[in-house]
């Protein structure tokens, strides 16, 4: 493998598909392209020829633009075993089905430098077929996780829970939402063990995590936990505003973190950032459909990077300015064990981070 330098993307394929996600049917672009010798078909087995055990030397970060416009940027971590992971990717779409067409091309970062577009393919919601899940046959050792606790929240731009409970900010805002929570552990922003045994946030026969079903009303910020009800405060008058991050949009990239209380990764884990749409009214609450329903960025935590496993640096984040609000979720097949071990053994779980913003 010395020597071997990691080609561009090339032969992107794309159509739209749709998961069910209890009552909400979530819609996304299915991609997948040639990496290497890794190519859109590659089958179930054997692995490409320049796989060897996960090392290939595929690039990491992905560009995904639509319409000619960057929408994503994407971190690819893929386990020793998935080959499927490092040349495929969903772009989310949201709930509601797409009414255009979109136009696909993606790049990758190779060296310091973006790799040439790969073509640019055309998809549209009139032929949206089901998801079904991509797998290797063999699937040999899949990825691990550390034991203990596997929590976290945005360190920057610090979230609700990291400025409220961690921080301990002196604000009214602040100061209320410590008074109306029950729990202080800032990094367990998650539904709750009750929720998630009684409604699986892991589907485990389609491989994805469905947490838009547990983000009801103005509850994004608690997801929904009346643990965390403090953090769904809407600013007013009495209360003052959330303590805010300023970013300037106008930066070629940005950098973001998170805080972890211990690392967590396999196969199934993925980090995803959401932004509020430009007409959000803060007074009002947060709710899902303020968001706009595509993540500007992704990770496929798939394998352990430990230096850098808690920043990512970035140029999708929207140019725009005013206040607005990013949600991220970071989840994947862990959480409390099963009944009677069905669903791989676990839940699934995810933890949910809301930083109040200036963009600049």
């Amino acid at each position: 493998m010395s020597g071997y330098q990691p080609t561009a993307p090339s032969d992107l394929r794309a159509d739209i598909r749709y998961r069910e996600d209890g009552k909400y049917r979530m819609y996304g672009i299915s991609l997948r392209w040639r990496i290497g010798e890794n190519g859109p078909d590659q089958g179930a087995w054997p692995p490409p020829g320049d796989w060897n055990e996960g090392d290939a030397p595929y690039p990491h970060l992905y560009e995904v633009w639509l319409n000619d416009e960057l929408k994503q940027t994407v971190f690819l971590y893929w386990p020793a075993w998935n080959w499927m992971q490092s040349n495929s990717h969903w772009v989310d779409l949201g709930d509601e089905e797409p009414g255009e067409q979109f136009s696909v091309k993606i790049r990758a970062r190779v060296d310091g430098q973006y790799t040439p577009f790969t073509n640019t393919v055309t998809v549209g919601a009139e032929s949206s077929v089901q998801w079904a899940a991509r797998e290797p046959r063999q699937k040999g050792a899949q990825g691990s996780s550390r034991e203990g606790q596997r929590h976290g929240t945005v360190n920057h731009p610090r979230s609700r829970a990291a400025v409220a409970i961690r921080d301990e900010d002196p604000s009214p805002i602040c100061a209320e939402a410590r008074r109306v929570n029950t729990s202080t552990v800032w990094q367990e922003v998650t539904p709750g063990a009750a929720r998630m045994l009684a409604d699986y946030p892991w589907n485990d026969a389609q491989k994805y995590l469905e947490y838009r079903k547990f983000f009801e009303d103005a509850t994004v910020p608690s997801a929904g936990n009346a643990a965390f009800r403090g953090l769904d405060l809407a600013p007013d008058a009495t209360l003052g505003e959330w303590p805010l991050t300023e970013l300037d949009t106008s930066a070629a990239t940005q950098s973001f973190s998170y805080d972890y209380t211990a690392y967590h990764t396999n196969e199934t884990w993925s980090h995803r950032w959401f932004l509020t749409r430009a007409d959000w009214v803060p007074g009002t609450g947060l709710t899902w459909q303020d968001l706009e329903p595509i993540p500007f960025l992704v990770e496929v935590q798939g394998s352990h990077r430990e230096e850098e496993s808690n920043q990512w640096e970035f140029a999708s984040l929207p140019r725009r300015t005013g206040r607005a609000a990013i949600v991220h979720i970071w989840g994947g097949h862990g959480g409390p064990d099963t009944p009677d071990g069905e669903n791989g053994g676990k839940t699934g779980e995810f933890f949910a981070s809301t930083c109040d913003v200036m963009l600049r």
